[in-house]
């Protein structure tokens, strides 16, 4: 299995294991350094399969870059070993985020507390399963026209949506944005919540950060944002740098990382 972690210019960069699947994280458009990380494994024989991580350093806590640089790669590895000796992949999710979360906090700046989000992902024929903690999210897009949220947030939004409030009431209130359950030093439960999706048909699974989801947060919205990516780029790795590119246009006003991968149904 093919794995890439490589950031030479964290400010933009591509990577794409395999032909059916890539990535891009860009700075943005009003951050200084790149808090967004993301890894990713894949092979293309005997079957189709892969990995994905993707991590967003939380702004407000010193060293955020070397957090999602951790967590990303450590969750990945885990994951791509445990894809090869069988373990269940729920179990495999949730170790990997332990073994995330322990990245973190042994890569804290100066004995500063760090921290980050995670997402990831383990992509077979016929099962993808996701784990996350914190407000990084994945979709599920189908070339039916299908289109899922397959993550839950841990926010502030997340929880006054659960009481009621309209999602877009919600990602608009006070402190939305502020998430309530992290990786790193300080964190009280870094168990991922997982979940499984079995695809009746083919489609796309995205991975992303806040940077890109801000602008196009349902399910519908997202779907129309990847179909125009998708109609005007032939693969992955130009269709993940178009939606970072339009989530720029959009005013980019954080770190932005996509993951892009196809999945077809056996």
């Amino acid at each position: 299995m093919t794995s890439s972690t490589g950031r030479a210019d964290r400010n933009h960069y591509v990577i794409a294991p395999a032909a059916w699947i890539a990535g891009c994280s860009d700075i943005g458009c009003k951050h200084e350094t790149n808090q967004d990380a993301m890894s990713l494994a894949a092979r293309s024989e005997p079957h189709v399969a892969g990995v994905i991580a993707v991590a967003d350093g939380v702004s407000t806590a010193l060293g955020a870059e070397a957090a999602s640089a951790a967590a990303s790669e450590a969750a990945c590895l885990h994951l791509t070993e445990r894809l090869q000796d069988g373990t269940a992949h729920d179990v495999a999710m949730v170790e990997a985020f332990s073994r995330a979360n322990d990245a973190v906090v042994a890569n804290a700046v100066a004995q500063k507390p760090s921290a980050c989000t995670l997402v990831a992902a383990i992509v077979e024929p016929h099962q993808i399963v996701i784990g996350n903690v914190g407000d990084s999210r994945a979709y599920w897009l189908g070339d039916d026209a299908s289109c899922r949220l397959l993550t839950t947030d841990d926010s502030m939004a997340q929880a006054r949506i659960m009481l009621g409030m309209s999602r877009t009431d919600a990602e608009q209130s006070h402190q939305a944005h502020s998430i309530t359950k992290w990786l790193g030093r300080d964190s009280s439960n870094v168990t991922p919540s997982v979940t499984s999706l079995e695809p009746s048909g083919d489609g796309w699974l995205l991975l992303c950060t806040d940077g890109l989801w801000n602008y196009a947060s349902s399910p519908e919205e997202m779907f129309e944002v990847f179909s125009a990516a998708r109609e005007a780029n032939a693969n992955p790795a130009a269709m993940s740098e178009a939606l970072v590119e339009w989530a720029k246009t959009q005013g980019g006003r954080d770190n932005i990382t996509v993951v892009v991968a196809r999945h077809e149904a056996r």
